[in-house]
């Protein structure tokens, strides 16, 4: 079994440009504690049965974590049952209090959440019915020090790192209360608002069991599991419970966040799992080792890497003349070697990894460095490394994913049909365009012709599209470049919606177009570059 330990290498690396001290240094043993929240009964006899029991597995589950060399576990790990809004403030205090730099703490959550679409704001609920929103929650888990671990099995867990799901093809046949939770809201895009604080600082490791506009769900297991989130049996069976580590898909004894999130990802059904950061390679739960087997090392994420990359890795010492040979490789994310050409520089220490063919964009990748690499001299490197490098995103993909962004995707007021659905049915040789504005945003910008006052003229309207979480805003609408207000645009769209469910014959605008000073223009209109 492979565990980190600290021990002198006679071999050091300097591995993709960064220096490791000749001489080892002790690690600084963090101390790692955990809040475990579950709540089950609440005031108005809206309850669930889950909580209860996923608690009791949460804790099995981290009972069986062992990190690092030293293999240590919790200091602490408190469950709480059934806990009000001030409760779960008091608690996340007490908890971790003797919090210092360098610590590792966790707060689960199962129970009820909710999420308000205007405020764009998601909530853990108390038994008493009051909710601790994610600016709160921010507020208190922010002042501790060291790294947070969140873990959240709740309705609109999502939200609390603003993380919703794109519904990729109009063709999908959903509930209409569903597909509610679903739309890309254009709600407070015609408000100045202050940014809100998700739980999306380098300090934060999450994952959640839904998007910000979906459920989670309690299911009754018959085959002895009892009552549970389908979430939270998919992450302690995955990460811990009893003792089991199935989510470890390289076999060294962690599991990564990347890790868990793809083993709960596959095995939750009814929701879209969520994750902050992304192919995150921070330690979320680790096996009791063995410290007689070979010591890892994890280099930091390299992202943004180049297709074509080629990775030198330097060491301190002139290599022997075959001992590296099969001992460097990549793999790609299934685990399989990828074909490399492998150079010697001239100085005998630096190796360079040539791929064969360029990596594939966007893709997660690990370069391994086995131990038993021999120098000229006959020392012998006693590490094996493992750094993860995720590719640059294809920047011809931005126009495909921007417009089907917008032309599936819905709005907040009118969920059914699809922004293409709607607006092609209205309007007159209907365009959709994409461009890269000079402020830096991707915008789809739709032009098509219909009446106004008789006037056959051209209404223009574009969408400024968030490539990360693929959802869209509003920046300008006009009809024949005299901008519309706020009010005119609602009153344009549910002409255009009124009239896919109702068709008439011509499509006049004149009814939306009023005179109201008080209404804000939308005038944010871009130029491409």
């Amino acid at each position: 079994m492979i565990k980190r330990k600290c021990i002198l290498a006679f071999l050091t690396m300097i591995a993709l440009f960064l220096v490791i001290p000749g001489t080892s240094y002790a690690e600084a043993t963090p101390t790692y504690r955990a809040l475990l929240i579950g709540n089950s009964n609440y005031w108005d006899n809206n309850n669930l049965q889950g909580p209860t029991n996923d608690l009791v597995k949460m804790e099995n589950a981290l009972s069986h974590h062992y990190y690092g060399s030293n293999n240590t576990s919790f200091s602490t790990i408190k469950a709480k049952r059934d806990v009000t809004k001030q409760e779960i403030i008091s608690s996340i205090r007490e908890t971790f209090k003797d919090a210092q730099e360098g610590d590792i703490s966790y707060f689960y959550y199962s129970g009820h959440g909710a999420f308000d679409y205007y405020s764009n704001s998601a909530y853990l609920i108390g038994v008493d019915g009051e909710g601790l929103g994610v600016h709160e929650l921010e507020m208190e888990l922010g002042t501790i020090p060291g790294t947070i671990v969140v873990v959240l099995d709740s309705c609109h867990s999502g939200g609390f790192i603003n993380k919703e799901l794109h519904l990729e093809s109009s063709g999908d046949t959903v509930d209409e209360d569903y597909i509610n939770g679903f739309n890309h809201s254009i709600v407070d895009i015609f408000a100045q608002k202050k940014s809100r604080n998700y739980l999306t600082s380098s300090k934060y490791k999450v994952i959640t069991a839904a998007s910000k506009y979906e459920y989670s769900y309690d299911i009754s297991y018959l085959d002895g599991w009892g009552w549970g989130g389908e979430f939270t049996r998919a992450f302690v069976t995955g990460n811990g419970y009893n003792g089991s580590f199935t989510a470890d898909n390289n076999s060294d004894s962690d599991i990564t966040l990347y890790e868990i999130y793809n083993y709960t990802n596959n095995n939750v059904k009814n929701s879209n799992v969520q994750v902050w950061p992304q192919a995150d390679n921070f330690v979320i739960g680790s096996d009791f080792g063995d410290l007689s087997g070979d010591d890892i090392k994890i280099w930091d994420t390299f992202t943004d890497t180049p297709i074509d990359k080629i990775w030198n890795i330097k060491f301190n010492l002139q290599l022997d003349e075959n001992s590296w040979k099969n001992k460097i490789y990549v793999l790609d994310t299934y685990q399989n070697k990828l074909p490399t050409r492998l150079e010697k520089s001239a100085n005998g220490q630096i190796i360079s990894i040539i791929p064969s063919h360029n990596y594939d964009y966007s893709s997660p990748y690990t370069i391994v460095i086995e131990n038993g690499i021999l120098a000229a001299s006959g020392s012998q490197h006693k590490k094996k490394v493992l750094a993860y490098f995720i590719t640059e995103k294809n920047k011809l993909d931005y126009e495909e994913l921007a417009l089907n962004t917008v032309l599936n995707g819905y709005f907040h007021s009118h969920p059914y049909p699809s922004v293409q659905g709607a607006f092609e049915s209205f309007f007159g040789h209907p365009t959709w365009d994409y461009f890269y504005s000079t402020d830096g945003s991707h915008v789809v910008e739709f032009n098509g012709n219909a009446y106004k006052n008789y006037v056959y003229g051209t209404v223009t309207i574009q969408f400024t599209v968030d490539a990360e979480n693929e959802s869209f805003s509003v920046n300008y609408a006009a009809f024949d470049h005299d901008p519309m207000s706020y009010s005119e645009f609602e009153g344009l769209l549910d002409v255009i919606y009124t009239n896919y469910f109702y068709p008439r014959d011509t499509n006049h605008l004149d009814d939306i177009f009023i005179d109201e000073n008080d209404s804000p223009v939308l005038d944010g209109h871009k130029e491409g570059r």
